[in-house]
């Protein structure tokens, strides 16, 4: 501890104001990295539309279905935006409107700010940069962390909205149940489908009365909680 007090004491009072910064920040972005991987980090104080409070008259669990019908084509999809019925082909469904604009003031960005910021500023301090200098650079470096950080955030949004429009397309489908569903929405299953040249295996609900088995083939016919796939049998 004298060794450590000493070292403190031998060094600028910038290059401690920089520390000061830098380790706390440094140890909030492991926290929120450790939290965030183990899924507990929510949105880290970066709320989006879905993080905000529900209105009177909003359904917790988003529920589009439609009613089954055997003759329904395959090529037919529901539109994302208005919950019409429409004939577009299998594709990127366009979304009504964009991921909101990039976000530059939120939490991550500002530990990120601070944590970059600060321990550039002591590596040009130890590089001999005199101290204005060090200040405008450390300024610098944490705000193209910030940026980094919001253009990331806005892109995981981008990746989450185009996987929720993936799973409407979905809608009217066809495909096999791989894991048993039970019966009147009471437990979760597997279907296996193509969708979009590709091969998915997706968790799945029922409203049939008996329990769809392995190997049964069902029909997709609305959405539950956003990425829960509602299915009817093919045949009674």
């Amino acid at each position: 501890m004298e060794a450590l007090a000493l070292w403190w004491q031998g060094i600028s009072g910038i290059e401690q104001a920089f520390l000061c910064v830098a380790i706390p920040a440094t140890v909030l972005l492991l926290l929120q990295t450790v939290l965030l991987l183990f899924g507990l980090a929510g949105g880290g104080g970066d709320a989006t539309e879905s993080d905000q409070p529900d209105l009177p008259g909003d359904s917790p669990d988003l529920d589009i279905s439609l009613p089954y019908d055997p003759d329904v084509p395959e090529d037919f999809s529901l539109d994302a935006g208005t919950g019409l019925a429409s004939d577009a082909p299998d594709g990127d469904m366009p979304a009504e409107h964009d991921v909101a604009g990039v976000r530059l003031f939120t939490v991550r960005g500002f530990v990120a700010f601070f944590a970059v910021g600060g321990w550039l500023g002591v590596a040009v301090l130890d590089a001999g940069v005199p101290a204005p200098l060090a200040v405008l650079l450390a300024f610098a470096g944490g705000a193209a962390a910030l940026v980094a950080v919001a253009f990331l955030l806005k892109w995981s949004l981008k990746l989450q909205e185009n996987g929720t429009l993936q799973l409407r397309e979905a809608i009217a489908h066809t495909g096999t149940v791989y894991i048993p569903i039970p019966p009147a929405r009471t437990g979760t299953g597997k279907v296996t489908l193509t969708l979009q040249s590709q091969f998915l295996e997706l968790d799945a609900m029922t409203d049939n009365e008996t329990a769809l088995s392995t190997g049964a083939a069902v029909q997709v016919v609305g959405l539950f909680s956003g990425n829960i796939l509602l299915v009817r049998p093919l045949s009674p």
